[in-house]
């Protein structure tokens, strides 16, 4: 059953997460001649580059975690294990917004196919959170596994509720 650490850290996902349909709601209500027509295959081709770029980044460096000093008291390792599952959540959250963040520079940059040039920077941007930064039981046993790696027991999967 879930905790309120994984209800709590599930509520920030989502938040970074509709972050970017909201900012989509603002792309197309702020370009006054938006057109849904698709942009470039360049800036298409771009953003796809960008999305794969930031998931390789994302699967080698994002679940990276300084593990837990063996010894550590069991209460005091499921804390900093939530601390920083939180700390590299975060970082994988924000990485993954990049693609859409650049697609709403994009968006106000280029002269046409604004509003689908951001929707789809969203789109790759909405996936890689899901994949790579929502708290899942797959995600939180990759961080556990990171933390445990000098032979001390975090017990993060515990602390969520992930069994």
């Amino acid at each position: 059953m879930p905790t309120p650490a994984l209800r709590s850290v599930q509520m920030l996902a989502l938040a970074f997460m509709s972050m970017i349909v909201v900012l989509g709601l603002v792309v197309y209500l702020s370009l006054p001649d938006a057109d849904l027509a698709l942009p470039s295959t360049y800036v298409i081709g771009g953003q796809v580059v960008a999305g794969v770029v930031v998931a390789l980044i994302l699967s080698t460096i994002g679940f990276r975690v300084a593990p837990v000093t063996p010894g550590t008291a069991p209460e005091k390792a499921k804390g900093e294990a939530l601390q920083k599952h939180q700390m590299s959540m975060i970082l994988r959250l924000v990485l993954s917004e990049l693609v859409a963040l650049v697609s709403l520079a994009l968006a106000f940059i280029l002269t046409e196919d604004q509003v689908m040039t951001y929707v789809i920077g969203g789109v790759i941007s909405l996936a890689l959170m899901a994949l790579f930064a929502y708290p899942s039981a797959g995600n939180i046993r990759r961080v556990e596994a990171s933390l445990d790696s000098a032979g001390a027991q975090s017990r993060l999967a515990e602390a969520f509720g992930v069994l």
